[in-house]
Formats: structure tokens, C-alpha cells, sequence
């Protein structure tokens, strides 16, 4: 007699709201484990959005597996969620986000990004900071199993928390499959031209909130430019209103290169390979990261990559990037020059980082949080 179908819920709350990491997150992996569950035989998967939006970015044959909660949003997470899943009948439930009342007694996967919000919690508005601690240690209280995408965010859940090390999983994230595809290189031109960008230039790929540490990066561009290390654009690809966005831009419109710095404002994901592509290299200093999927995105396109020597990133960077301290403008201006200037590191750097992503896919992952799944039914049962 054949075992019966596992069936698992997941709640996806940030996929259409322009959330960055999380959203990327959400979208690929849901994708993956729909593929891949479909192929499996022995797991279903119920993928539950908060906003009917999202049912855009996913796939067309995919969306017969998808719902949406009524009403729309952090409300219908609160009303109906736990509901839902209840009726769904799952045997394990997975929270991309938050865990939802009224779940019952279930197993339940979740998701922790980072704890930003605790290790540098000046960063953050008060009442974010808070919800954001109080949602996290609920999470650790309730959760099965919690899945982080590096060792430096498992370090701080043990550290800051209580979660018990028996719980946590590391899987790492994957990128998606645009940026493995070669482009058409007057495509890509036309593509970025349109927004006044001239190669050759350096680019940057997040928002502006303080943990990006935007006014160091403009300020290692200015010394960069005053020295005639590099005399190309910054192009700076992200959402620009987003909280503490004030600091960063006021020293943005305060560079002496202001007209060659290159704000493009929110892009939908699947237009950013271009920017990639034909940009001399990434600069990405973060003071806190739990994964950075811009550095893997630019070595999947080939170029070389800048990034801090702190958190996650050198964790996922490899051996296929140049570290800097990302409280120093000098060495971070350095680092831009010698990576746009030597050829042979530049191919180094490039081969080496077209090895390096090949280990970040999303089927990969998928397969992980399935077997995750078997093993908390198993437990169940």
C-alpha cells in the first residue's frame, strides 16, 4: 500500500509588493517547489499569496496551484490564513514571513532572512524594529524547523533568540534563470540607454534604507572620481523611497559627480539582467546582509563584484570576489579600480564567479525543503 500525499501549505506575503530579497525569495522558491513537487508524487503544495498581484510573476501553468486570501494583504493574514490552511487539510505548513493565527496543531517551516533589526536596531524605525523583534521570537517559539540562507543569520538566531540549534536549516537561495542567459548585446544597450546610462559604468543594486551604507558608497566614488581612478557612471538600481531613505539621498544630491550618478528607480525583476550585463563591475557594501542576491546575480552575468568582508556576504561571495571594510571609502575606492583596471583580476574574478553562482539554483533548494517537509509529516504521523 502506497503512502499517502503530503500536503503543504505555503503563506507567501511579500511576492507582488516590491519587497526586494523577500520577494525575489518567495517568487523563485515557489516556483521551484511547484515544478518540482509536480514531478515528485508523493508531495502537493498549496501556495497561499496575500496579494492576487502576485499571481502575475508566476507562471502561467503554475497558477492552478496558487490562492489568494480574502480580504488581500496583512489583514487576510490575520482573518483567514489560518483558516485557510485548516480547510487545505495540510500536513505541514510553511510561513515565507509570519506565522498566522487559528493554524491548529500542525508542523510549521519558516523563514528567517536576517535579524538586522536587532543587530543594528538605529537602522530602523521604533515601531518596525519592534513588530519586526516580536514577529521574530513568536516565529522562533512556534516554528519546527527554521530555514536561514547563511551561517552569519543562523549565528545570530542562536545568539539573539532561543531557537534551539536541532531546528535550524541552512539552504542557500538560488537566482533566477535570466541572469544564466547570454543576452544580445545591442539589446542590452538599447535597453539601458534609455535611461541616460553610458557605459562604461559601476553598479550598485538595492534600496536606500540605512543598512545599504549608500553614503559610503558615494563617498568612495567621489574620491574615485577626484583620482582619476575610474571616470564612469554610478548606476544605482532600486526602490529610493523606502524607510531612512533621507540620509542616503541627501548625500547622493550632495556628490560633486551628481550628474554622472544614475538613480533608475524601482525595476521589475526580470529587466535587470541588461543593467547587469553591460556594467563594469557591482559594488555591494552592505553593513548587514542574511544572503545578497545581487552578488550572485552579477557573477552570474560575468562581471566582477566589490562587496563588505562582513556578515553573509564572504560566505556566499567565495573566493569570487574583491572584500573591502565597508566603513572605508579608501578601500572600497581601491578595490572599485583595481577591479576595473586589471585585466587579469577582472578575468579572474569573472571565471571565478561564473563557478560560484552555478552553486545557487532554486531547484536545488526546492528539493532541500521537500525533504524538509517528508521529515516534519513523518514526525507528525
Amino acid at each position: 500500500m502506497s503512502n499517502p500525499r503530503i500536503k503543504v501549505a505555503v503563506l507567501s506575503e511579500r511576492a507582488g509588493t516590491r519587497a526586494g530579497g523577500p520577494e525575489i525569495y518567495e517568487r523563485g522558491l515557489l516556483t521551484a517547489l511547484l515544478d518540482e513537487s509536480r514531478s515528485s508524487g508523493d508531495i502537493e503544495i498549496a501556495v497561499v499569496f496575500a496579494w492576487r498581484r502576485a499571481l502575475d510573476a508566476m507562471p502561467a501553468h503554475l497558477r492552478h496551484f496558487c490562492r489568494v486570501l480574502r480580504p488581500e494583504g496583512k489583514l487576510g493574514t490575520i482573518l483567514s490564513a489560518g483558516r485557510l490552511v485548516r480547510r487545505l487539510q495540510a500536513d505541514v505548513f510553511h510561513a515565507c514571513f509570519v506565522i498566522p493565527p487559528l493554524l491548529g496543531r500542525i508542523p510549521i517551516v519558516t523563514t528567517v532572512h536576517d535579524l538586522g533589526f536587532m543587530r543594528h536596531a538605529e537602522h530602523y524605525p521604533r515601531l518596525l524594529g519592534w513588530r519586526l523583534r516580536e514577529s521574530l521570537l513568536r516565529t522562533v517559539r512556534l516554528s519546527d524547523a527554521i530555514v536561514v540562507a547563511s551561517d552569519s543569520a543562523r549565528e545570530d538566531l542562536l545568539n539573539l533568540t532561543a531557537a534551539h540549534p536541532g531546528r535550524l536549516r541552512k539552504v542557500y537561495y538560488g537566482i533566477d534563470e535570466q541572469f544564466l542567459r547570454p543576452g544580445n548585446a545591442e539589446e542590452d544597450r538599447l535597453a539601458i540607454g534609455k535611461y541616460g546610462i553610458k557605459e562604461p559604468y559601476i553598479l550598485y543594486a538595492g534600496k536606500l534604507e540605512p543598512r545599504k551604507n549608500v553614503p559610503v558608497l558615494v563617498e568612495a566614488y567621489d574620491r574615485l572620481r577626484a583620482s582619476g581612478g575610474f571616470s564612469g557612471q554610478l548606476v544605482m538600481l532600486g526602490a529610493d523611497r523606502t524607510f531612512g531613505w533621507q540620509p542616503s539621498q541627501e548625500r547622493i544630491d550632495r556628490s560633486l559627480y551628481r550628474r554622472d550618478i544614475i538613480q533608475t528607480g524601482y525595476l521589475p525583476d526580470g529587466l535587470l539582467r541588461p543593467f547587469y550585463a553591460r556594467a563594469s563591475l557591482l559594488v555591494f557594501v552592505s553593513l548587514f546582509e542574511g544572503f545578497g542576491f545581487p552578488v550572485v546575480e552579477a557573477m552570474a552575468c560575468g562581471i566582477p563584484v566589490v562587496c563588505s568582508n562582513s556578515t553573509s556576504l564572504p560566505e556566499i561571495a567565495g573566493d569570487a570576489a574583491l572584500l573591502v571594510d565597508p566603513h572605508d571609502p579608501d578601500a572600497i575606492a581601491g578595490a572599485i579600480a583595481r577591479a576595473a583596471g586589471d585585466e587579469d583580476l577582472r578575468r579572474e574574478l569573472v571565471a571565478r564567479g561564473h563557478v560560484r553562482a552555478e552553486q545557487f539554483t532554486w531547484r536545488s533548494a526546492a528539493l532541500q525543503y521537500l525533504d524538509m517537509y517528508r521529515d516534519l509529516a513523518k514526525q507528525r504521523a
